[in-house]
């Protein structure tokens, strides 16, 4: 594929996975379940286009790298942290690095 058009394909998912984070990201609960939910389905994503040429360029780096986001999550998490909810904080440390894992993990399995 051309340099030009993988750039351009990777900027546009990665501007619609922008957006759905946004949307995601307003869902709070006990944690900051909107991250946890768009980094798990990114991570999904990106088991499914493993290995798939041009589409996983598109869809890893592109619709994924742009709905998945490590920066949010480190930042609420050390804000639960700093607040004193330090097992909170563990809990969606644990969630957001393990079940992104699971998910990816099953999408390769499911391939």
């Amino acid at each position: 594929m051309d340099l030009g058009l993988s750039v351009l394909i990777v900027g546009l998912l990665g501007g619609v996975g922008s957006v759905v984070r946004h949307f995601l990201g307003a869902w709070r609960g006990v944690l900051p379940f909107g991250i946890l939910l768009a980094n798990s389905v990114a991570s999904f994503v990106a088991g499914l286009a493993f290995g798939g040429g041009a589409l996983e360029l598109a869809l890893i780096a592109g619709l994924a790298g742009g709905m998945s986001t490590f920066s949010t999550f480190a930042s609420q998490t050390y804000g639960l942290w700093s607040k004193g909810s330090k097992a909170l904080a563990v809990a969606n440390g644990v969630l957001n690095l393990v079940i992104p894992a699971v998910l990816f993990s099953t999408a390769l399995i499911l391939l």
